[in-house]
């Protein structure tokens, strides 16, 4: 009786040890977008993905940032679910519907500048320590 607890124990501890070590990727890409509406939306439908942790959208830089798993889903995931709900990414535009489905508020111009993100594999190599924010960097938690 004893001995099944203890393997069990054993059993559960690896279980959260291996769990535990899951890859977080933290990235940041442009968004366009104009309000704290924006904000709430942008943001709303990053998290909608299945492994995003975080996202945080600055309105000032229009740019977000995200944490995320990726053995669940990628940058790229993220910026068609934030371009279905009306919103430039840097690599996707939003459908015309979309963004026509936006409030008034929210129809930003087109032609908004937006910030750039930056894809590191290493970011010892390619980030300088005034870019290490914008980088996408891979950590262990």
């Amino acid at each position: 009786f004893n001995m099944k607890k203890i393997i069990l124990s054993i059993a559960v501890a690896m279980l959260f040890a291996v769990t535990s070590f899951a890859q977080t990727t933290d990235a940041s890409f442009g968004v366009r977008g104009n309000c704290e509406m924006c904000k709430a939306t942008i943001e709303k439908a990053a998290t909608s993905i299945e492994g995003v942790t975080k996202a945080v959208w600055d309105k000032e830089n229009k740019k977000i940032n995200v944490s995320f798993d990726a053995s669940k889903t990628s940058v790229m995931n993220i910026e068609t679910a934030i371009a279905g709900a009306g919103y430039d990414t840097e690599n996707i535009k939003a459908s015309t519907e979309s963004y026509a489905a936006l409030s008034g508020c929210c129809q930003y111009a087109k032609d908004m500048k937006m910030a750039k993100g930056k894809t590191c594999t290493d970011k010892k190599k390619c980030c300088s320590k005034t870019e290490k924010k914008s980088c996408v960097k891979k950590t262990e938690e």
